[in-house]
């Protein structure tokens, strides 16, 4: 999977993904882990010129994104705005269809075919449940996996 989560975003990017994700929690109400994600995501990446953190969250909107301005983006880039919407998504504990229907809408917009977007989200899921395998309690685990598998 060729994404740019380990090179320097440019600034532009660094908006771009951040609307992303924000027009993703914005499609169900955005939970706070969404908001911490998102905000996590645009503090750690933006350069001392852009907007601060919370003036970018104070009100998100989500007509201030238009997926369609960045169709013909290289494909290392909409893997990665693919990659950052889907972990928004799963942020609160759950992909909601609507949240599902809305990244694979623009994963179609950006040329990522549902092969890729699939293999985007299986990714997506492995990573929460390796962040989960540490936990002393196996049998929770399991039932989380199950649960991300039978909401997809």
């Amino acid at each position: 999977m060729n994404t740019m989560q380990d090179q320097n975003l440019t600034p532009a990017q660094v908006t771009q993904l951040t609307k992303a994700m924000l027009s993703v929690a914005l499609v169900d109400g955005i939970h706070p882990a969404e908001a911490a994600l998102i905000g996590q995501f645009y503090e750690s990446s933006r350069s001392p010129d852009m907007p601060t953190t919370s003036s970018v969250m104070a009100s998100p909107d989500d007509r201030s994104f238009d997926i369609n301005t960045l169709a013909g983006s290289p494909a290392a880039f909409a893997d990665t705005l693919v990659l950052m919407c889907l972990m928004t998504a799963y942020a609160d504990g759950q992909l909601s269809p609507a949240e599902k229907n809305h990244v694979q809408s623009m994963a179609g917009t950006l040329g990522v075919d549902a092969q890729r977007f699939e293999a985007h989200l299986a990714h997506v899921r492995d990573e929460l449940v390796g962040a989960l395998s540490h936990l002393p309690d196996a049998g929770s685990v399991a039932v989380v996996v199950k649960e991300l598998a039978a909401n997809d």
